[in-house]
């Protein structure tokens, strides 16, 4: 196996750390937000690969949604100083495409042109899709050794969902792919125990997605959201932010809110993320059944000083999801000092163990109960905030998934 050279990393006392040749490949990448929290995660894996010295390249879709991204394709471009090659999705030759469709003839040729040695070793960021299939394909190969990644994909909500369409895929086609692999990242340990179920024995970490904590000291100030969303203005709210999806747990929030709406008549709602697939439409029915539109706000898609006012002047952040790989988006909340409301199945126990937030069953009456808890105790919500942002400094930095990341490299191509 090649390799461009050794160095010693002072992050790593004692450990003789191989500088690789690494290419990444996905579905889609940096800057198709439409995809979620997936996107940003890869993408700052990435870049914190590349500051430890490690060589970089991905090799992509230009998938953005039912669209593309508007990029040079085919030809490598600098995104943050990695260098991406995003190649054309082809779906009969028309310009609106299936959203998850990932379908690449020029990603295969270009695949097919890898030889022995070209790389060290290879992330696969496309379970279930075309990119997987042809990136395994080139590395047996090439005998290039490759890691696959999971993004929660076999979490078993996730995998109910078109099941007998997974099962098939699974039989035919990924199931060989995860056996070869030289280890697999999971988000949670729910897919460890789905995979271990299903006769994989291929090493599996389990390795938490990190983000990159505000300064605090520079939030936003409230200002910005009395004048984008006056509603707001001197009123306590609850904060989900994600996509609005049915995985997401609004048919739980929704009905939960709606039972202690008036017990605490002034606290709002706030639903900020972009629509999918049309779902925003049955929330909106949703709300206006149970009596809500004036307590319930939609704000769409938020980026920049209004997504970091919003959290960082949150007063509970929630994520009531149904099925989460590893949720950015709670880790965010953390980061902000938030107090946290999280179902169970957003995986992310650090938050109960570390007292940063309640953790409850998928279900409505639980998270009735503690919506309740945590709206008439300022004290809770405010010992959970001082634990929120420990937790997120100790575990959910990227340089502390960094460490974890490189070293199941090296144990899983023996380095």
């Amino acid at each position: 196996m090649p390799f461009l050279g050794r160095w010693f990393d002072c992050n790593l006392p004692f450990n003789l750390v191989i500088i690789m040749k690494i290419l990444v490949v996905s579905s889609y990448y940096h800057p198709a937000a439409i995809y979620g929290g997936p996107v940003r995660s890869i993408h700052f894996r990435n870049k914190i690969l590349l500051s430890h010295g490690h060589t970089i390249h991905t090799y992509t879709t230009a998938a953005n949604g039912t669209g593309d991204l508007e990029v040079p394709l085919g030809r490598p471009v600098l995104v943050d100083g990695l260098p991406v090659t995003y190649f054309p999705r082809w779906w009969f030759g028309r310009q609106r495409k299936p959203f998850s469709l990932f379908f690449s003839p020029a990603l295969g040729q270009a695949l097919r042109r890898l030889q022995p040695g070209d790389y060290d070793l290879m992330l696969i960021h496309a379970t279930f899709g075309d990119p997987g299939r042809q990136a395994a394909q080139a590395a047996w190969r090439t005998g290039i050794p490759y890691i696959c990644y999971t993004h929660g994909t076999f979490e078993p909500w996730r995998m109910a969902y078109k099941k007998r369409k997974k099962q098939l895929y699974m039989a035919m086609v990924e199931g060989n792919i995860l056996r070869r692999a030289a280890g697999i990242v999971v988000c949670n340990n729910a897919e460890t125990a789905y995979l271990r179920n299903y006769g994989i024995r291929t090493a599996i970490r389990r390795i938490p997605w990190g983000a990159t904590g505000p300064d605090l000291a520079e939030i936003p100030d409230r200002s910005i959201l009395n004048a984008n969303f006056p509603e707001l203005a001197n009123r306590p709210y609850i904060l989900f932010l994600a996509r609005l999806h049915p995985m997401k747990g609004l048919d739980l929030l929704i009905p939960a809110f709606a039972d202690v709406a008036r017990e605490f008549p002034d606290w709002l709602l706030v639903l900020a993320g972009p629509d999918e697939g049309g779902y925003r439409r049955q929330v909106e029915k949703m709300v206006a059944a149970a009596g809500l539109n004036r307590r319930v706000l939609f704000t769409g898609l938020v980026t920049g000083e209004v997504k970091a006012a919003l959290l960082g002047h949150a007063d509970l952040y929630t994520l009531p999801s149904h099925s989460e790989g590893f949720s950015v988006s709670v880790v965010e909340g953390l980061g902000y000092n938030r107090p946290v409301l999280i179902t169970e199945t957003c995986y992310v126990p650090e938050v109960a163990a570390s007292d940063a937030g309640l953790v409850v069953l998928p279900e409505k009456e639980a998270l009735t109960c503690a919506l309740r808890m945590m709206l008439a105790d300022e004290g809770l919500r405010q010992s959970c905030s001082r634990n929120a942002g420990r937790l997120a400094e100790t575990t959910f930095t990227w340089e502390a998934v960094a460490q974890q990341t490189l070293k199941f490299y090296r144990e899983v191509i023996k380095t």
